[in-house]
């Protein structure tokens, strides 16, 4: 099979009429493709576009609200609580990147929760696009069970990812984006996708016992950051 080689405005209008065909607003399609889209292009292929099938499927089932509009639900001077309506993560983070950075100036510190959320992607281009506006950014973010804690082997706590940029002068925003497990959990997805193998130390099966099998990973337990 060959390679098929896309420009990035070619792949996410795909990403986004993949979308809009399952129920998803053209508003909110825009927003996740464009993340779906910076992912893929980063070599973050976990959170890329491996993720659009599966995404549709939500759209389309209900789970994800395709046509929710998040809002503000409650603010102050220097912090917003932002109301996703059980819709894609990607058009609430936008609603807090663009008000965050002037509240942050003005006070010094600004912070966003966001609840009725989704599975919210790359962490670090979220965080980039704060340090592009010339203000640190840091994100946090809680997942499913998904890590067994040490010589256990049944998952307890999330992945939860966290994210930091800061801007730099005549140069690209340092970013720092990692995942509480070894390695973030979509990678280890988009290799049970396609056949292959992983590294020994990223995972164990469901009695606790290391393994290369991404498929039995994902039916056991990754393993934490530093062992």
């Amino acid at each position: 099979m060959s390679d098929v080689y896309l420009f990035r405005d070619q792949l996410q209008s795909l990403i986004q009429r993949a979308l809009e065909s399952s129920n998803v607003s053209q508003e909110n399609a825009l927003s996740v493709a464009a993340a779906l889209t910076q992912a893929q292009i980063d070599g973050q292929v976990g959170h890329g576009i491996s993720r659009v099938a599966s995404y549709c499927a939500q759209a389309r089932s209900g789970k994800v609200h395709g046509h929710a509009t998040p809002h503000i639900a409650a603010e102050t001077a220097s912090a917003l609580r932002i109301d996703a309506q059980h819709g894609f993560a990607f058009p609430a983070i936008d609603l807090a990147i663009k008000e965050l950075p002037n509240k942050a100036k003005s006070m010094g510190i600004a912070a966003a929760t966001i609840f009725r959320s989704h599975h919210f992607g790359v962490a670090g281009w979220h965080v980039e696009r704060l340090a592009m506006q010339d203000t640190l950014g840091l994100i946090v973010g809680n997942s499913p069970a998904a890590i067994a804690p040490f010589g256990g082997s049944t998952p307890i706590f999330g992945t939860n990812p966290i994210a930091f940029a800061a801007p730099r002068h005549r140069n690209h925003p340092l970013v720092i984006d990692l995942s509480l497990s070894q390695v973030a959990r979509g990678k280890v997805m988009v290799a049970a996708k396609e056949g292959q193998s992983i590294p020994e130390g990223w995972g164990l099966d469901q009695d606790g016992q290391p393994t290369t099998d991404p498929k039995a990973v994902l039916q056991g337990s990754m393993l934490p950051m530093g062992g």
